[in-house]
C-alpha cells in the first residue's frame, strides 16, 4: 500500500497530463492542470517516503513547511502587487507547493536509492 502511495504522483501526473493534452490540445495548460491535481498526492507521497526511509513521521514539519510557504508567498505577492487577488494567490501557492514537493520527492527518491545500495554492500 505504501509503495502505491509513493508511486501515485507519477501515475496521476502522467494520466492527467495525457487526458488534458488530448482534450485541450494545449501542452502548457495540460502541465499546469496536471501539477494542480498532483500536488496533494506529492505531499502525501513525501510523507510516506519519509516514514519508509527514516522510520519516523515528519508530518508536522511538512505542515509547517506548507504554512511557511503560504506566508512567504502572500507577503511577497502583497508587496509586489499591493492588492491581494485570492484566486491568483491560492493558485500560485499551490504551484509553488508542487515545485517544492516535487523537488523533495526527487531528493527522497535519490536518498532511497543510495540507502538501498549502501545496505546491499
Amino acid at each position: 500500500m505504501t509503495a502505491l502511495v509513493i508511486i501515485a504522483p507519477v501515475l496521476i501526473f502522467t494520466v492527467t497530463f495525457m487526458v488534458t493534452q488530448h482534450m485541450t490540445k494545449r501542452t502548457p495548460k495540460a502541465v499546469k492542470r496536471s501539477a494542480d491535481v498532483t500536488t496533494f498526492f506529492l505531499i502525501l507521497a513525501d510523507h510516506f517516503f519519509m516514514i519508509v526511509l527514516f522510520d519516523q513521521s515528519f508530518l508536522l514539519y511538512i505542515l509547517l513547511l506548507l504554512f511557511l510557504i503560504g506566508i512567504l508567498f502572500v507577503a511577497l505577492y502583497a508587496k509586489s502587487q499591493g492588492d491581494i487577488n485570492f484566486h491568483k494567490v491560492i493558485r500560485g501557492y499551490w504551484r509553488i507547493c508542487f515545485f517544492a514537493f516535487a523537488i523533495l520527492y526527487l531528493l527522497l527518491f535519490v536518498i532511497g536509492i543510495v540507502k538501498s545500495i549502501v545496505l546491499v554492500f
